[in-house]
C-alpha cells in the first residue's frame, strides 16, 4: 500500500463564542469552512463552555430549566445543549476538557457532554460517580484504512483552581502518567497517535528555554514520549501554526476561534509519518451560519436573537465612562475599573476589604452601559468567597502582587514571568478597604511600604474579613497563602452577574 494522508482541523479554547459577530469571529463562521470528508477528523482542546455573554446566558437558561423541572411531577429530559448543537452542525468528531469546562458545575458539563455527538476524550480527569461520558481513548478509522489513535489530556492544575465542591467529584491524574498509560495501550494497534491536550508549553518550542515550572503547562514532556506522533495543544491562547518538537509534532490554534489549525498527516509504505500544519484564519462577518438540516438547527436562529437580545439591554447610564489604562500605569497609579469592581464586591459580601485582579482582555465601561459590556469589562466566570485573613496573610498576598513590575531604566516594566508563556496581567490585584503603598524599586520582598486600616498600622496578628474570588481562594497564580484562611462564605454568582445586578434599575450612578 502507498503513502497515505489524512487531515486534522482543530480548534481550542473558544471560550463561549459560538455566533460570530461584524469584525468578530465565531464557531458558526469557522464551521461554514470546515470541508470534511471521510479521511479528515474535527478535534477541539476543550474551554468551550465559559466565556462571552454566550457562556453565561446557556447556563442561565439551564437553571431556570432546572427550577421549573424540580416544581413539576415529573422530569423531563433538557432540550439538547446549545452550545453542543453547534459543535453537533460543525462536524465534530472529538473533543477534550477544559479547566473553565469545570466551571459552572458538573451537572452542567454532563449535559453538555450528553447532547455532543463527538466523543469526549480525557485520560486523566473522571467523575467519581461516573456522570460525564468520558473515554480515554478511540481509534478511528478512515476511509483510506488509516487508524488514527486519539487520547485527550487536561490540565491538573486545575485542581488547584476550581472550587473545592467539583474537585472532590473528580478522580484526577497527571497528564504525564496518564499518556504513557495510554499510549501502552494503542501501541500496535493504530497507525497515528494522536492527544488533545488542554496544556501547553513549558518550555520556548523554538529555543528550549525553560518557560513555566508549575507543572500546569507539560507539552514538551508529552512530546519526549515515545509513540506520541501529534500533539494538539490549547490553553495558553497561542498561536504556533505547528513544528516538530522532540520526536513529536505540535500545534496550537489561539483563542475565541480565531484561527483553527488545518494539519496534514501522511502516512509512508514504511510507517514514517510527516506534518504539514497552518493556521487558517476565521472568518468574520454578519452570514449566518447555514447548518445541516439534519441537525434541526432552525431553533439556534431563535437562540442566537435571544442571546443577542439579553446581551444588547440597557443596564444604566454612568456620570462618565470608566477607562482601562495600560497595565503598567494602573500598576503604579490605580484602576477606576477595578475600584469600580471592589466597590460592587464590598456592597455584596459585607467584607472590610475587597480584592479584584483585571482579565487579560477585560476593556472599560462605557457610560451607556449594555448587558454585553459588563462581560467584556469582567471576562471570567468567578464567584465571591468571603475569608478571614490575618495582617500577615494579606501583606504576604500583596508582596506577590507587587513583583508584577520591576524597574528599568527609563521606568517600570511587567515582569516576564507574568509575560511568558503568556500573558498574565491577572496576577495584579488592586485593592480596596485598605491604604496601601507599593514601592517597585525596592527589591522583591520588601515592597509593601505602607499597610493600613482605618489610620492604623496593620499587624501581623491583625485579623479581617476579605473578600476575593474563588480562584484566588484556591490559590490560583501563586496566592496559595489564601488557602489557609478560614472560609466565611462562598457565594455561588459569578461576579459579573452581581455587577449586573449592582446596575440594574440605576438610571444613572453617582
Amino acid at each position: 500500500m502507498g503513502e497515505r494522508t489524512f487531515r486534522i482541523l482543530y480548534t481550542s479554547d473558544i471560550h463561549g463564542r459560538l455566533f460570530a459577530r461584524p469584525g468578530e469571529a465565531g464557531l458558526d463562521a469557522a464551521g461554514r469552512e470546515f470541508d470534511k470528508d471521510g479521511n479528515t477528523l474535527i478535534f477541539d482542546g476543550g474551554d468551550l463552555l465559559q466565556g462571552g455573554t454566550a457562556g453565561t446566558f446557556f447556563v442561565r437558561q439551564f437553571r431556570e430549566k432546572e427550577r421549573e423541572l424540580e416544581q413539576k411531577s415529573g422530569r423531563k429530559p433538557h432540550p439538547p445543549h446549545p452550545a453542543a448543537q453547534v459543535m453537533n452542525a460543525c462536524g465534530y468528531d472529538a473533543v477534550t476538557l477544559g479547566n473553565h469546562d469545570f466551571n459552572y458545575g458538573l451537572p452542567y458539563l454532563a449535559d453538555y457532554l450528553a447532547s455532543l455527538r463527538a466523543v469526549c476524550l480525557c485520560a486523566n480527569i473522571d467523575s467519581r460517580a461516573g456522570i460525564l461520558p468520558v473515554e480515554e481513548s478511540r481509534i478511528f478509522t478512515l476511509e483510506n484504512g488509516l487508524r488514527i489513535g486519539v487520547f485527550g489530556l487536561c490540565t491538573d492544575a486545575l485542581a488547584g483552581w476550581e472550587r473545592e465542591e467539583t474537585i472532590r467529584q473528580l478522580c484526577i491524574e497527571k497528564p504525564l502518567d496518564a499518556a504513557r498509560r495510554v499510549l501502552g495501550g494503542l501501541r500496535g494497534r493504530c497507525d497515528v497517535t494522536v492527544c488533545i491536550y488542554h496544556g501547553g508549553f513549558e518550555e520556548d518550542p523554538a529555543t528550549g528555554e525553560v518557560l513555566d515550572d508549575s507543572g500546569e503547562n507539560a507539552a514538551c514532556a508529552l512530546c519526549r514520549e515515545p509513540g506520541l506522533d501529534l500533539l494538539l495543544t490549547g490553553h495558553q491562547h497561542l498561536r504556533e501554526p505547528g513544528r516538530p518538537l522532540y520526536g513529536s509534532y505540535a500545534v496550537q490554534p489561539g483563542c475565541f476561534c480565531g484561527c483553527y489549525a488545518d494539519v496534514t498527516g501522511t502516512v509512508g509504505m514504511d510507517g514514517e509519518i510527516w506534518f504539514v500544519s497552518r493556521l487558517n484564519e476565521a472568518a468574520t462577518g454578519e452570514a449566518p451560519f447555514t447548518p445541516d438540516p439534519a441537525d434541526s438547527l432552525p431553533a439556534l436562529t431563535g437562540l442566537r436573537q435571544a442571546l443577542e437580545n439579553w446581551e444588547s439591554g440597557r443596564i444604566c447610564t454612568l456620570p462618565a465612562p470608566i477607562p482601562i489604562q495600560d497595565r503598567v500605569h494602573m500598576a503604579l497609579h490605580g484602576s477606576a475599573l477595578a475600584d469600580f469592581i471592589n466597590r460592587v464586591q464590598l456592597a455584596v459580601t459585607g467584607a472590610q476589604i475587597s480584592a479584584t485582579c483585571l482579565s487579560n482582555t477585560a476593556l472599560g465601561l462605557p457610560a451607556e452601559v449594555h448587558v454585553a459590556d459588563v462581560f467584556l469589562a469582567y471576562t471570567s466566570a468567578n464567584t465571591l468567597c468571603t475569608v478571614r485573613c490575618s495582617g500577615a496573610v494579606l501583606r504576604s498576598a500583596l508582596e506577590w502582587t507587587a513583583e508584577f513590575l520591576n524597574e528599568e531604566s527609563g521606568g517600570f516594566g511587567i515582569d516576564r514571568r507574568f509575560l511568558r508563556p503568556k500573558p498574565r496581567y491577572f496576577h495584579y490585584d488592586f485593592y480596596a478597604g485598605i491604604d496601601y503603598r507599593l514601592d517597585f524599586t525596592r527589591e522583591p520582598g520588601s515592597r509593601v511600604v505602607r499597610l493600613q486600616y482605618g489610620g492604623r498600622d496593620i499587624l501581623p496578628e491583625d485579623s479581617f474579613t476579605l473578600c476575593i474570588t474563588n480562584y484566588r481562594r484556591a490559590g490560583g497564580d501563586g496566592y496559595g497563602m489564601f488557602r489557609a484562611c478560614e472560609l466565611l462564605e462562598s457565594d455561588p454568582v459569578p461576579v459579573a452577574e452581581h455587577i449586573i445586578g449592582y446596575l440594574s434599575g440605576r438610571k444613572s450612578l453617582q
